[in-house]
């Protein structure tokens, strides 16, 4: 017999599809964090089952110790996404953890002649048998998600079936053959605490930092290409530091928030687009999600943010130079972009100023998605080592001083500084108001390390040594 290998689990108004990796209802689809969906997933595969919480941390962080709170908030997520205001689909017990009280159909592959069925109509070995003092072993969807999304799941179903950007929540749901420039090459990722930036480990190695003459798009101070190399291991976020993470910090340090962001006032034209500052990192201008890259922050407030982090968890972070940053975009290419020279290919990968946007430098590709500020972080496909929005979506800022000149810079990964300190900083990476010519990977430019920007944020780095 087959082997049978379930592709969409269907329950209330809701299709999972675990082969692509993401949640419908109906017509639509649900965005969820990564973690949320694989809260989701473990759930729906024990349908009608009360699942413990300790059940759920140990599938969904393996040998990470979390506090409640994660749990709590990715449930929270699911109640909001499902309308369950009143706990009809996922019941909280009390002291003992969540059950999902649905009916779920799941679906076989149509090459397989399959049909829908109930999973309580499967074999009896293929569902477990409730246990609440241990971990209860994955079923064979999780199995299935595991192994189909390796190989398929980068489409995420909204481009296959409604012909939208792809989107996908999680690299390992990405195909190894994905990438334009050669195939995915996932780094290992950890986490220092449950709410700190997830990070991916880089090897030591060398790379060709700046840009041809001949390259669409470039200026002069990103230099023509040279070799520098990075002589220790490091690790990088994999996403931008988002709303929910900076807010932690702003809140356990009492940090003043103030009004200093400007917004773009105008898409066009006039002496300077930006409006007064009035805006910060929770009102910048647009709705904001907690799962959003952080925005109206300067670069002193990005240190400051670090040099917390560091003190939380007793390892040092930082903000990256920018050779790491460069170095860690290109994950091993030579072209334009991480995937390759096509700007017409860009909405798969960034959120930035389309042919959907409003504004007068739109162009490259329309996204359908062109609404005013960022998305989630993640919410795109990832360069070839797991690293999502080093293209666009915001601006980052990373250690170093300003320079016109990349013959200054530092050839050795360091970062380019200046004994009085920075007048002028550096961001990179382009945002979700920016022109495809800035989201390439040599990009850079200046900024006052006072500015607050409603598209410029950061992502942080850490020495690994060795």
């Amino acid at each position: 017999m087959d082997q049978i290998i379930h592709r969409v689990l269907r329950f209330d108004r809701f299709a999972l599809d675990l082969a692509r990796g993401c949640l419908r209802a109906g017509d639509q689809a649900v965005d969820l964090r990564p973690k949320t969906f694989e809260v989701l997933c473990y759930l729906t595969e024990n349908a009608g089952r009360l699942v413990s919480k300790q059940e759920l941390f140990e599938a969904v962080w393996p040998n990470v110790s979390v506090c409640d709170d994660s749990l709590v908030q990715c449930i929270r997520e699911l109640r909001q996404k499902f309308g369950d205001e009143d706990r009809r689909l996922i019941k909280t017990v009390s002291r003992r953890g969540y059950l999902l009280d649905v009916t779920v159909l799941a679906e076989t592959p149509p090459s397989r002649g399959g049909s829908a069925m109930q999973i309580s109509d499967l074999p009896r070995k293929l569902v477990p048998a409730p246990d609440l003092g241990r971990r209860v072993p994955r079923t064979i969807a999780a199995h299935g998600l595991r192994i189909l999304g390796i190989v398929v799941a980068g489409l995420l179903c909204v481009a296959s079936i409604f012909l939208l950007p792809t989107s996908v929540a999680d690299p390992s749901l990405v195909s190894r053959a994905d990438s334009a420039s050669g195939a995915l090459e996932l780094r290992p990722t950890f986490k220092d605490c449950a709410d700190c930036p997830e990070m991916v480990a880089l090897p030591a190695g060398e790379f060709m930092m700046g840009s041809p003459k001949d390259e669409r798009g470039r200026r002069s101070a990103e230099g023509l290409p040279r070799r520098v190399v990075i002589p220790k291991r490091i690790a990088i976020g994999k996403f931008e530091v988002t709303v929910d993470q900076f807010a932690a910090f702003a809140a356990e340090t009492e940090m003043a928030v103030g009004n200093a962001c400007q917004k773009l006032v105008r898409s066009s034209g006039g002496s300077s687009p930006w409006g007064p500052p009035e805006a910060s990192f929770r009102q910048p201008g647009f709705e904001v999600s907690g799962s959003q890259p952080v925005v109206c922050i300067s670069w002193h407030e990005a240190q400051a943010y670090v040099a917390w982090l560091s003190r939380r968890t007793g390892r040092p972070y930082r903000l990256p130079t920018e050779a790491e940053w460069e170095y860690a975009s290109r994950a091993g290419t030579s072209t334009m972009y991480s995937f390759g020279d096509d700007e017409t290919a860009l909405c798969a990968y960034a959120r930035f100023a389309d042919l959907g946007s409003i504004f007068e430098w739109r162009g490259g590709c329309r996204s359908d998605t062109a609404a005013y500020g960022p998305l989630p972080v993640g919410s795109l496909k990832p360069n070839p080592w797991g690293i999502f929005d080093m293209h666009g979506n915001a601006w980052e800022w990373v250690k170093d001083c300003w320079t016109p000149n990349a013959s200054d810079m530092p050839t050795d990964g360091s970062a380019f500084s200046r004994p009085d300190g920075c007048d002028v900083g550096v961001m990179r990476g382009g945002s979700w108001a920016a022109p495809y010519a800035k989201l390439r990977s040599a990009t850079r430019w200046p900024a006052k390390p006072t500015s607050h920007y409603h598209h410029l944020g950061f992502r942080v780095a850490l020495s690994l040594g060795g």
